[in-house]
């Protein structure tokens, strides 16, 4: 099945959200200091990924960004 990622960034806040395929309620979970990452309540799938402060990253801080995917991930075009 085809999954589109799609990435929004809220300026005011300071955050960057990742969505994997499409939405649905979800629950998050800390994985690294203001990493989330984003499953669906009912079947547990990877669903995205919330990254809070982004611009104290530094000016390039897009390019440090490193998220640990699951093995079974996929990405296909």
């Amino acid at each position: 099945m085809k999954k589109n990622i799609e990435l929004y960034y809220d300026v005011e806040d300071d955050i960057l959200e990742i969505q994997i395929g499409k939405p649905s309620e979800c629950y998050f979970d800390e994985i690294d200091d203001d990493l989330f990452e984003g499953h669906d309540e009912k079947t547990g799938e990877l669903k995205g990924y919330k990254i809070f402060n982004l611009r104290k990253r530094g000016v390039d801080g897009i390019n440090k960004i490193k998220i640990p995917l699951p093995d079974n991930f996929n990405i296909s075009s």
